[in-house]
């Protein structure tokens, strides 16, 4: 790992996790149009995101770049419980990640996700889950390099 380090976000974070986060779904929507921002979409998140930075049960990592302090990426992850229906047991969630494309294929999504899989282990979930948009073959594909394979698919159809 090298010119960057992962650490916890701080609230001071906050705005460059809103811009990852619009950068993310700017390309979700350049791919699929049903991904969309409400107007006040990015307020929202980043109060999402300093909810997550103050709860017990999340996680939110970010990439900081060495040479100028600015943040490259962010991974926002939670420890859920499952119902007890069927799999039973705690396990990891990551809800977002994103990596600066400037900052792609050198290593940060890589050392986010481990960095979060550790954490994972540490408070014993037993699996690791995330959504991937079936739209986004290089997210399905980093995903699958880390070992998440396909589980459940999530199907949609428009009523309006």
């Amino acid at each position: 790992m090298s010119g960057f380090r992962i650490r916890d976000a701080r609230s001071s974070d906050r705005e460059a996790i809103g811009a990852l986060w619009r950068e993310l779904m700017d390309h979700h929507q350049a791919l699929d149009p049903r991904f969309t921002v409400a107007p006040d979409g990015m307020q929202k998140y980043v109060r999402h995101a300093l909810d997550m930075m103050r709860s017990r049960d999340g996680r939110v990592l970010v990439a900081e770049s060495l040479d100028t302090g600015e943040v490259v990426g962010y991974l926002m992850a939670e420890i859920q419980r499952r119902p007890p229906l069927a799999l039973q047991g705690l396990y990891g969630f990551i809800s977002d990640a994103c990596v600066q494309e400037a900052w792609r294929h050198r290593g940060v999504g890589r050392a986010l996700f481990e960095e979060t899989r550790r954490w994972f282990i540490a408070r014993k979930a037993t699996a690791i889950e995330l959504y991937v948009a079936e739209a986004n073959p290089a997210a399905n594909g980093f995903w699958q390099a880390m070992g998440l394979q396909p589980f459940l698919r999530l199907l949609h159809l428009d009523l309006s």
